[in-house]
């Protein structure tokens, strides 16, 4: 799956999806007069949060374990039946009054058993069978896993057992390390995790505390209007970006955007608060004279390409112009530029984390707060889905993953 770039980080949205409000802002096409538009509040000095972290050696575990993810292989089980842990491929038919119910019924599922991803009364009923078994059991349909229309009705579901298959995780050794990494022993291996995942973190809590000092910019700055083009390019990268992840949660684009109590108001302030903030961006990279050559467009795709899922650099500029490339690399040099000019505040990472879970929290207490926390919890992982491979959340199997 491709890595997808992002054109600057929105308010709206950490990575814009495809494309990006920053079109045409390469140095040679760079519109000096978008700085119009915006009279800059004093963006040096601004107080921010610094994050005071560590790389655990618990961390470094948990890290190689993903890795060893990379090469899991599944055993088939025949000798014994079911036991929680184990994968079970399953066909179940659904009935609802008498009449076959597709929507409920799956074919050749994979689900991890006691984990809670198929009815609870089916992964019950798996419980000691064995390959070939046939089992039919009632299921009482909640809001939690049918159509409105259809909670409090019962299912009549009659499942088969395919294959019982349990993971199999090679050993993390010496010669594991030898025979798939670049390393020759595990001390260089976990060095290597170990700054992976530092760099991982300065990056992360480097552009926490940029969105802080942005987001001050951006509330003490006077904007007067906007071009009508950078709006329309907003637009679309916004209208592109609710299509993408109502997409990747198998909703309508209109579902997505009401769970997430987004009316037409809300929506129109979200684009006019990306316009803003690519206003600042661009002011600020006037200011300061930060500038993108054709250069560092052409080093970028060279060196770049291959670490977003790319076989060469023509296919990567097929996806991305030099204007969206220069965009990037002049909207990085400006996130480089307040980060180096804020002043700090530092706190630990336990204090941070038990903050955005506060914010979270209260976040989830507006009006349709426990219909997102509902949504958010049934959504699957998207980053670290090392058995996702084996293992489909969706109840009538009706969804198709789709890669961007």
């Amino acid at each position: 799956m491709k890595k997808i770039f992002a054109l600057g980080l929105t308010v709206v949205m950490a990575a814009n999806v495809l494309t990006g409000c920053g079109k045409g802002a390469s140095d040679f096409s760079l519109d000096k007069s978008y700085a119009d538009y915006v009279k800059l509040c004093d963006y040096k000095g601004i107080e921010a949060t610094k994050v005071k972290y560590e790389v655990t050696d618990d961390e470094v575990q948990e890290e190689i374990e993903y890795e060893l993810y990379e090469y899991v292989e599944y055993e088939p089980i025949t000798d014994r039946g079911v036991q929680e842990g184990d994968y079970a491929n399953i066909t179940y038919d659904a009935a609802m009054d008498g009449k076959a119910a597709e929507d409920y019924s799956s074919e050749e599922e994979d689900v991890l058993v006691g984990e809670g991803y198929i009815y609870a009364e089916v992964e019950k009923a798996l419980i000691g069978m064995k390959t070939g078994d046939e089992k039919t059991v009632e299921v009482k349909l909640t809001e939690e896993n049918a159509e409105e229309e259809d909670i409090g009705k019962t299912l009549s579901v009659t499942v088969v057992l395919n294959e019982i298959t349990v993971e199999k995780l090679p050993d993390y050794n010496e010669d594991f390390v030898k025979e798939n990494t670049e390393f020759s022993n595990t001390e260089d291996y976990e060095s290597f995790l170990r700054k992976q995942l530092e760099e991982s973190k300065e990056e992360e809590y480097k552009y926490a505390a940029v969105e802080e000092i942005i987001g001050f910019i951006l509330d003490n700055s006077e904007f007067e209007g906007y071009p009508q083009e950078l709006y329309d390019q907003c637009e679309e990268s916004y209208n592109s970006m609710n299509a993408y992840y109502a997409a990747m949660y198998d909703m309508a684009v209109e579902e997505y955007l009401d769970v997430f109590g987004m009316d037409e108001e809300a929506q129109k302030q979200d684009i006019l608060d990306s316009v803003n903030y690519e206003l600042v961006i661009r002011a600020i990279a006037l200011a300061e004279n930060i500038t993108c050559t054709e250069k560092e467009i052409s080093d970028f795709i060279v060196d770049s390409y291959e670490d977003y899922g790319y076989e060469s650099k023509e296919e990567f500029e097929q996806d991305y112009s030099a204007d969206d490339i220069g965009y990037q690399i002049i909207y990085e040099k400006v996130v480089d530029f307040l980060y180096e000019n804020a002043s700090y505040t530092e706190i630990s990472e336990e204090e941070y984390l038990k903050e955005q879970e506060a914010q979270f929290d209260m976040d989830m207490e507006d009006e349709d707060g426990d219909e997102i926390e509902e949504l958010q919890g049934d959504l699957p992982e998207l980053e670290n889905g090392a058995e996702g491979d084996k293992i489909n959340i969706d109840v009538d199997d009706t969804s198709d993953e789709q890669e961007k």
